[in-house]
């Protein structure tokens, strides 16, 4: 589990980096960065801050994985986005979140 936010950073960073930005991974919950940064976290440590957007990736895999937390992960991570919520499925979404779907674009 810890290798998911490099892998997820190396990957953002591949396609970024011509506007010239620059991806991080905030691994245990460090929190400090730069204001040019982009910051990944993993859901658990995002608890009392707040982000201009979030992105949950694989939002499906973390119902799978977490089905006890997914809702209050989901909730977290909602509360946390200041202006914007992404919710990227690698297959299908999550059937508790059907409610929400009218809410949701398939592509932006």
């Amino acid at each position: 589990m810890t290798r998911l936010p490099f892998a997820l950073t190396d990957a953002l960073n591949e396609v970024i980096e011509e506007q010239n930005l620059h991806a991080v991974a905030c691994v245990d919950g460090k929190i400090i960065g730069r204001d040019d940064e982009i910051r990944v976290f993993n859901v658990r440590h995002i608890k009392g801050l707040e982000f201009e957007a979030v992105f949950f990736v694989g939002i499906d895999k973390l119902a799978e994985s977490e089905p006890t937390l997914f809702e209050r992960y989901l909730y977290v991570g909602a509360t946390r986005a200041a202006t914007y919520l992404g919710l990227c499925a690698i297959g299908d979404k999550p059937s508790s979140i059907d409610r929400l779907s009218g809410h949701f674009a398939e592509q932006w």
